[in-house]
C-alpha cells in the first residue's frame, strides 16, 4: 500500500495531484483541515490535509462518472485488500463517502444554491448524517443540470425527503388494539392529546370509549382528564396500581376501546420506568405510544426513547408543532429509529388539532413554501 499526503487549499485541487502521483484508482483515505504558514504563530492559513493510496497489487477498473463541473470528483473509499501490519491502522483511518461529504460541506465549497438549502436544513435541525445522505442525493441525480436553480435544489430534496420517509418509515399498527397506553415526560401534553384521540374514536369511528389516568402524581392531570370525559360523555377511571387498572380494564370491558393516561415524569431517570414497567398491563392487546414534544432538543428525544427501551414502544406520537418553527427532529426520527409515527399534534383545540402523519406532510413541514419564502 503506497500512501501520500497533499496539503492543498481545497478538495479541487487535490484531486489532480492524486490521480497525477497515484493514478484513477487511487483511494482517499482521509482529509482534515490543518493550520500552516504564518510567523510566531500568527497569519496562519487554513489547509486541506488530504491523505490518499494505491494499492499497487490488486488491479481495479476505473468507475468514472460525470459530476458538475462545480462539484469536486471524488473517487470512492474502497477497502484495501492487503491484509499486513498496517491494515488495522488503514482501516481505523478510512472514511465513508456520507462523513466525507459532511467534511466538504463544512467548507463551503457548495454552489450557492446548495449552500442556502444546507442553511435551511441546519436551521430545521435537521441531522447531519441526513443532510449528507440528502446532499449526495441530490448531487447525484441533478449531475447533468447545468443551471441549480433554487426552485430546482428545493424540489429534488423535497423529492429525496419524500423517498427517505416513504423507505424508513415503518408500517403503523394495522389493528385497533384493546387498549392504547400513553407513555412519556412531563409537559408534552399528553392528557390534551388523547382527549383529541377519544374524539375522534368516538365521532369519526362510532366506537364506545373508556378514559383511565394512572397520573395521580398531579391533582390537575386528574381533573383534567375527568373535564374531557365530562364534556364527550366518556367515562373516566382512576388507577393507583396494576391491581386497580386490572379492575378498572374489566369494567371497561363493553368499551371498544380503552385509551390510558400516565404520569408524567423525568424518564432519563430509570427508577421511574421501573415504575412504569410494573403498572402496564402485559399484554398484546396493549398499544405502547409514546409521547414527545416537537420543542425539545432532539438529544433529549434520543435519550428518552433509548431509556424506554426496556418497554415495546408500538408508536411515537409528537406534540406542540405549533409551538416550534423546526420540524427536523420529525425526519430525524423517522431516520434513526424503527418506529412509526401516527400522529402530530399542533394546538390545544379539542378534537382539532390533530393531523394524521403522511409522507407529503412531513416534507411540507421542511420544505414547504412558509419556510423558504
Amino acid at each position: 500500500m503506497r500512501l501520500k499526503t497533499y496539503i492543498v487549499g481545497n478538495m479541487t485541487e487535490a484531486i489532480p495531484l492524486i490521480k497525477r502521483d497515484l493514478g484513477a484508482d487511487a483511494m482517499i483515505l482521509n482529509t482534515k483541515k490543518v493550520k500552516t504558514g504564518g510567523f510566531l504563530g500568527f497569519f496562519q492559513k487554513e489547509k486541506l490535509e488530504v491523505t490518499a493510496a494505491i494499492d499497487p497489487i490488486a488491479t481495479r477498473e476505473s468507475e468514472r462518472e460525470h459530476v458538475p463541473a462545480e462539484f469536486p470528483k471524488v473517487q470512492p473509499v474502497k477497502q484495501p485488500v492487503v491484509l499486513k501490519e498496517t491494515a488495522t491502522e488503514l482501516i481505523s483511518e478510512l472514511k465513508n463517502i456520507k462523513q466525507f461529504m459532511m467534511q466538504q460541506m463544512t467548507e463551503d465549497r457548495l454552489p450557492e444554491t446548495f449552500q442556502l438549502l444546507k442553511k435551511h436544513l441546519t436551521a430545521q435541525e435537521v441531522a447531519e448524517d441526513i443532510q449528507a445522505e440528502l446532499m449526495a442525493k441530490i448531487i447525484s441525480n441533478l449531475n447533468d443540470e447545468t443551471d441549480h436553480t433554487l426552485e430546482k435544489v428545493w424540489s429534488a430534496a423535497r423529492e429525496e425527503i419524500l423517498a427517505i420517509i416513504e423507505e424508513k418509515q415503518p408500517p403503523k399498527v394495522a389493528q385497533d388494539p384493546e387498549i392504547i397506553c400513553f407513555i412519556g415526560p412531563t409537559g408534552v401534553g399528553k392528557t390534551t392529546t388523547i382527549a383529541k384521540i377519544a374524539a375522534d374514536y368516538m365521532l369519526t369511528r362510532d366506537k364506545k370509549v373508556g378514559l383511565i389516568t394512572a397520573d395521580t402524581y398531579r391533582i390537575a392531570a386528574v381533573e383534567q382528564l375527568k373535564t374531557y370525559g365530562s364534556i364527550l360523555n366518556l367515562p373516566v377511571k382512576v388507577v393507583d396500581s396494576a391491581a386497580e387498572l386490572k379492575h378498572a380494564i374489566e369494567d371497561f370491558a363493553e368499551c371498544d376501546i380503552i385509551l390510558m393516561d400516565t404520569a408524567g415524569r423525568n424518564y432519563q431517570q430509570k427508577q421511574y420506568i421501573v415504575e412504569l414497567e410494573r403498572l402496564l398491563p402485559n399484554d398484546n392487546k396493549v398499544q405502547i405510544n409514546l409521547v414527545l414534544s416537537l420543542t425539545a432538543k432532539y438529544e433529549d428525544m434520543k435519550k428518552i426513547i433509548d431509556n424506554f427501551q426496556s418497554i415495546a414502544m408500538d408508536e411515537l406520537l409528537l406534540t406542540k408543532k405549533d409551538e416550534t418553527s423546526s420540524s427536523g427532529a420529525i425526519l430525524n426520527l423517522i431516520s434513526h429509529y424503527d418506529i412509526p409515527i401516527r400522529y402530530i399534534a399542533n394546538g390545544q383545540n379539542v378534537p382539532d388539532d390533530i393531523l394524521t402523519v403522511t409522507s407529503e406532510l412531513v416534507a411540507d413541514f421542511l420544505m414547504g413554501e412558509e419556510n423558504h419564502a
